[in-house]
């Protein structure tokens, strides 16, 4: 994966993402307001799409940062604490 920016980069990584499943979900479990930026929790899964196998990974932290109410940065954390940090909630 990498870095990927405006709209399309978005597309693309979702594209690439997607073409490993034949089944995928995300859902949202935890939302933190944190002024200009917003942390998520995040559970995730699915079925592959060659080996047919469900998983069901683990929870990851996303921080959306905010300009005029629009997302123009996600940052993916594999801990909590990392994010908080992150985003100046904690040291």
């Amino acid at each position: 994966m990498g870095v990927f920016h405006g709209h399309e980069g978005v597309r693309e990584f979702f594209r690439e993402w997607r073409a490993f499943f034949a089944e995928y979900y995300a859902e949202p479990e935890k939302f933190i307001d944190a002024g200009e930026c917003v942390v998520v929790r995040i559970r995730q899964g699915g079925r592959g799409r060659i080996s047919t196998v469900g998983v069901e990974m683990s929870s990851h932290w996303q921080v959306y940062r905010l300009r005029g109410g629009r997302a123009v940065r996600v940052e993916i954390y594999r801990d909590e604490g990392d994010a908080l940090v992150a985003v100046g909630l904690m040291g």
